[in-house]
């Protein structure tokens, strides 16, 4: 975790444009959540056969979440894609000026393929890792935090209950499966960089 931690630093991203996605994921994600919430107590509350101007504000509520969902989105993608693919460009300058002034031994001993890999793939993975892993997991935070909060105001042990939960499917379950992944994800990097390299070998000695 500490070497991914490192890549991640030397993307060098704004921590305005970080926390900009964050709102707009956490916006997003919390219209979700609403939608979801207001339609079922208006389901639930219209099978009560109450006067119409009762379920007006929560009809006009479900709409309004149902359309800023897809909005927020939008924008939640739009921001967090570029900070990632700013941060990977600035990753990329770093690279290229470390092999710029390293020892020309020392650059000569990586094979072409394993270098075309670092430079190309590597990085990507990084810049995934902010889209798909970062800035979901402290939208998931802020949005559950919130949920949380909001459910005990009502009920505490409803707020307990879903903590707890949260927790689980949150924290016990990746914590799981970055264990059982690990290995394999080890190997498969080792296997790309390996065909990488062979595939140039066998295009460059084709002749």
């Amino acid at each position: 975790m500490s070497d991914l931690w490192r890549a991640v630093r030397l993307l060098c991203v704004r921590r305005r444009r970080v926390l900009l996605a964050v709102l707009a994921g956490s916006a997003g994600l919390g219209s979700a959540v609403g939608l979801a919430a207001v339609s079922a107590w208006l389901i639930a509350r219209a099978s009560q056969m109450p006067p119409v101007m009762y379920l007006t504000i929560a009809a006009v509520t479900v709409r309004t979440l149902g359309v800023s969902r897809g909005v927020l989105r939008y924008v939640e993608r739009l921001v967090s894609h570029d900070v990632a693919l700013r941060g990977m460009t600035t990753l990329r300058t770093r690279v290229y000026a470390r092999l710029a002034e390293a020892d020309p031994a020392t650059v000569l001993r990586l094979r072409r393929g394993d270098l075309l890999a670092r430079v190309g793939a590597d990085v990507d993975s990084v810049g995934d890792v902010v889209v798909r892993g970062l800035l979901p997991m402290a939208v998931a935070a802020v949005v559950s935090t919130g949920s949380v909060v909001l459910v005990g105001a009502f009920l505490p042990w409803a707020g307990v209950a879903l903590a707890g939960c949260l927790l689980l499917a949150g924290v016990a379950g990746p914590w799981w499966a970055l264990r059982a992944a690990r290995t394999a994800e080890a190997r498969s990097a080792n296997a790309r960089s390996q065909m990488s390299a062979t595939v140039l070998t066998l295009l460059d000695d084709a002749a």
